[in-house]
């Protein structure tokens, strides 16, 4: 007569399919459901990810579970557990709280705790390209992975005249991309603000009672600034959230106080809008419009 072998510690707590779910740095949900094989991996990146666990045999779970995307075992952080329609994941929420799973932490506090752990680069400090023209191997820049996923920093590997292959910086087991020059972000290749910017932006977040600087409403076009210098309301920018997976994002200065500027998130329009000095933003190129 033959005994079923043990189940591990962790499928045993957690017998039916496991559901990872949260909410991203800039307000987007994120959820996916893992099989059984996969229930030890998806339960152990929970915590790195700043993500809630849900499962258990409730019908309504299952339900819900079913209509969520398989969790990508073989990516990283940023696509492990991809972003859900808001409707689905209020439905998610709804039957997570009637569960024995605590509800997911505010974005606020989620994007804090994740800020205070992401990935951060190592070794040396690679090249800061100033234009596009002088993008070489080594250098460090920012690329679009889809306008779903949004932009990441980037290592150029590879150059074949104006296409280059590069390795995500804080995801080097990804697969390698290419991408065009043009389709290249740069990141600000000077020196990090003084006290007294950082007293800027901050004070450029908070609304200025009776002189506020309005958005140029006149322009029918966003304009993509060749340098930072050039950086004013209404532009086109690249500005990095406060998740975990250090994301950049399409922004558009509203305000601006000295080298600090208020953003509004262009496809998010919803969200609050951020403070950030001229050094932290990110260019497009303008020949990629």
């Amino acid at each position: 007569m033959t005994t079923k072998a043990k189940s591990s510690t962790l499928t045993t707590i957690y017998p039916a399919p496991v559901v990872l779910f949260g909410i991203e740095g800039r307000g987007k949900p994120k959820a996916a459901r893992f099989g059984k094989d996969h229930a030890d991996l998806a339960v152990k990146a929970a915590s790195q990810l700043q993500l809630q666990v849900l499962a258990n045999d409730n019908p309504k779970v299952a339900e819900i579970a079913a209509r969520l995307p398989v969790g990508r075992v073989h990516a990283t952080g940023k696509t492990f557990v991809p972003f859900i329609r808001r409707d689905l994941y209020d439905k998610l929420i709804a039957v997570a709280s009637n569960g024995k799973n605590h509800p997911p932490p505010p974005p606020s506090t989620a994007a804090a705790t994740a800020s205070a752990s992401g990935p951060k680069p190592g070794g040396s400090t690679p090249n800061l390209p100033g234009n596009w023209c002088d993008i070489g191997i080594g250098d460090l820049v920012v690329a679009q992975e889809s306008p779903e996923d949004g932009w990441y920093a980037a290592i150029v590997m590879e150059a074949n005249g104006d296409m280059f292959t590069l390795r995500w910086r804080d995801y080097p087991r990804d697969r390698r991309i290419v991408r065009h020059r043009n389709r290249l972000g740069l990141l600000h290749p000077g020196t990090k603000a003084t006290a007294e910017t950082e007293k800027s932006a901050k004070a450029a977040a908070a609304p200025k009672p009776g002189k506020p600087s309005p958005a140029n409403n006149a322009a029918t076009t966003q304009t993509l600034p060749k340098h930072w210098s050039e950086i004013n309301v209404g532009h086109l920018v690249l500005a990095r959230d406060d998740g975990p997976w250090e994301s950049w994002w399409e922004a558009t200065p509203i305000e601006k106080a000295g080298d600090a500027f208020k953003l509004r998130w262009r496809d998010y329009a919803n969200l609050t809008p951020i403070a950030r000095p001229r050094f932290e933003l990110a260019l497009i190129c303008p020949e990629a419009a």
